[in-house]
Formats: C-alpha cells, sequence, structure tokens
C-alpha cells in the first residue's frame, strides 16, 4: 500500500487523518463483515492505483460531509490514489472494477461524493488534484447521478439493480473485454 495510505483513517474515524494502528483494526472489521474493501492496480510491484470502498456505514466521515450522508443500502467508493501517465484512466479502470465487484455481492447501488471542476481543468489534472472528492463529470459520464448537492460537493449514485445504458460499451472501451486484470488485486487487509 502506498505510504500515505498506510495509516490514514479520513473516512473511518470523525477526527483524526493518521492511525496505523486504528488503520489496522478497521481493515480487519470491514474485511471480516464485508470481504476485500478496494481494488489494486499493479504494475508488477509497482502500485499505480489504488481504489477505497466498502459498505457506507464503515466510513463514519461520510455521515457529516456535505451533500451526505450516504444511504446505508450503498458502497462507498471514498478515495483513490493514482500514479503515472493515466491518472483519469486509473481512477475510471478501478470504478468499473468496484461496480462489479459491488454489484456481485448483491449491493443496490453505489455511491461517491465528487465536485464539478471548472472546465479549464483537464480531467487528468481533475484525478491528480484531488481523490476523495471524484471528478463529478467522470461520475456523470460513467452512469452516476447527483442524489444530493451542497455547495460544491454533491453525492453521486448509481443504481446496480439494472443495466445503465452505454455503461456495459464504455467498460469495454476503458477495460477491454472485462476479464480479470492481471494486478488488479483486492487491497491486502
Amino acid at each position: 500500500m502506498p505510504d500515505c495510505c498506510a495509516g490514514c483513517v479520513f473516512w473511518q474515524t470523525l477526527r483524526g487523518a493518521s492511525d496505523e494502528t486504528g488503520r489496522d483494526r478497521w481493515a480487519h472489521r470491514t474485511e471480516q463483515s464485508f470481504g476485500p474493501w478496494g481494488r489494486m492496480l499493479r504494475d508488477g510491484d509497482a502500485v499505480l492505483g489504488l481504489l477505497q470502498y466498502g459498505p457506507a456505514r464503515a466510513f463514519p466521515r461520510a455521515q457529516v460531509l456535505p451533500a451526505g450522508p450516504p444511504d446505508r443500502d450503498a458502497a462507498l467508493i471514498t478515495c483513490a490514489y493514482v500514479s503515472g501517465g493515466d491518472a483519469a484512466g486509473a481512477i475510471e479502470r478501478l470504478v468499473l472494477e468496484a461496480l462489479a465487484d459491488v454489484k456481485g455481492r448483491g449491493m443496490a447501488a453505489v455511491e461517491a461524493f465528487a465536485m464539478r471542476y471548472p472546465d479549464e481543468v483537464t480531467p487528468e489534472e481533475r484525478a491528480a488534484l484531488n481523490h476523495t472528492l471524484f471528478d463529478l463529470a467522470m461520475l456523470e459520464g460513467m452512469g452516476f447521478r447527483a442524489v444530493r448537492t451542497r455547495g460544491q460537493v454533491s453525492l453521486m449514485r448509481m443504481d446496480l439493480g439494472g443495466v445503465v445504458p452505454g455503461l456495459a460499451e464504455r467498460a469495454r472501451a476503458v477495460v477491454g473485454d472485462l476479464r480479470p486484470v492481471p494486478g488488479g488485486t483486492p487491497l491486502p487487509a
């Protein structure tokens, strides 16, 4: 796991941002009740991307964010870490893998907090700027819709009960034929 993520507990607590022991306890509890709570995109030993998600109730900070709280029936995508030349592509690929995983677990929906960036900020800059609030335009392009907006923050949702028009084609364009990706492994506990 990248150093900046190893002890980060921003989403796991209402106070504090770093606590490696607390992170380990949260990871163990969440893995016991939910299973793997994220995705990792690797190239050999190099981590190109990491996406954290799980049941909304596992992330206390989400209860107090603008536009929150998330719905209890949803999985919540909370944050991403990306490196390398294609940050926007890496985030999109990780989100698509998370959607497939969450749908496979039988959950009703996926939610994420997002903000709309000015048009002059490129998708690559948006991906590199903030990995806690996702790019609203990217999520809309994937089929998410705004549930609530407070100021610049929107809670975005994708219901997983039916097929989202265009999502399968978009997924194929980003990740190919949707076979498992070598190195696209679940996060370690």
